[in-house]
């Protein structure tokens, strides 16, 4: 865990950044392999970064520490987030997840919605399994990939 943390502080680094507070956890609740949580926190501007243009400075930085994490020898997954912005974002997205539900089942109409990341699609479509009578699906091709959130047949 210290040798991660201390190639993440030089990426930082080398970027030209200030030195970032890195926690490190690993989390073995999947069935399929641990997650490594990898919480960064930065300045508001160097932060700012990452988070904007949806995300894909946070992507790209995540991409970069799993490719290393597995030449390490590791085969763990990596949530990795800055200054808590995906923990912000899950809780919006289950929120909106809730008040979905409540619309479909209020119209009895199916909701498509505007492209998003697949790791948002995810927080969607998990929050919803556990709505029985309500049932989600991805369509289309990345980057514009859309779920649809209707009532189960």
């Amino acid at each position: 865990m210290e040798k991660i943390k201390k190639i993440i502080e030089k990426i930082f680094k080398e970027m030209g950044f200030e030195e970032p507070i890195i926690e490190i956890k690993k989390d073995n609740s999947s069935k399929d392999r641990e997650t490594l949580e990898i919480a960064i926190e930065l300045g508001s501007k160097d932060a700012d970064s990452f988070i904007r243009d949806n995300e894909e400075g946070l992507i790209a930085l995540q991409h970069i520490v799993r490719v290393i994490i597995n030449k390490l020898g590791l085969s763990s997954f990596v949530a990795l987030d800055i200054n808590h912005h995906r923990e912000s974002r899950k809780n919006e997205l289950n929120e909106m997840a809730l008040d979905l539900a409540k619309k479909v089942r209020r119209t009895k109409k199916a909701i498509t919605l505007d492209p998003m990341p697949a790791h948002e699609r995810r927080i969607i479509h998990l929050k919803l399994a556990e709505q029985p009578d309500i049932v989600t699906e991805s369509i289309g091709e990345e980057p514009e990939r859309r779920l649809v959130v209707r009532i189960y047949p």
